[in-house]
């Protein structure tokens, strides 16, 4: 696994982060300044979402390594609170948010 993740990101390719505001998923987790500590690119990814309308949706893209980092704190997160209709369901401030993350 870690040589694919070296070729990948040797190779230069991104990952696209896909996020829908939703109305209450049943599982979800909370963001918190702690997880913006923990991944400083997630606080400039969810700047931008607060100003999504209800359903509206928006894609990130962001290189392999920051990718695969979020991918795997936001797995990691998921994983405590279940399945949801996303990858990952959680909750920024009042809004609530559906997420995948992807390759081209």
């Amino acid at each position: 696994m870690v040589f694919l993740h070296i070729m990948l990101a040797t190779w230069g390719l991104h990952m696209s982060f896909y996020v829908k505001k939703l109305s209450s998923p049943q599982n979800y987790f909370e963001i918190t300044e702690e997880d913006f500590r923990e991944i400083p690119k997630l606080k400039e990814i969810f700047v931008d979402l607060q100003k999504l309308a209800p359903g509206e949706e928006r894609s990130y893209e962001l290189d392999f390594s920051t990718g695969n980092k979020i991918s795997e704190y936001l797995t990691e997160k998921q994983a405590e609170v279940g399945e949801c209709g996303y990858t990952y369901c959680f909750k920024y401030g009042d809004a609530y948010y559906g997420a995948h993350m992807g390759t081209p």
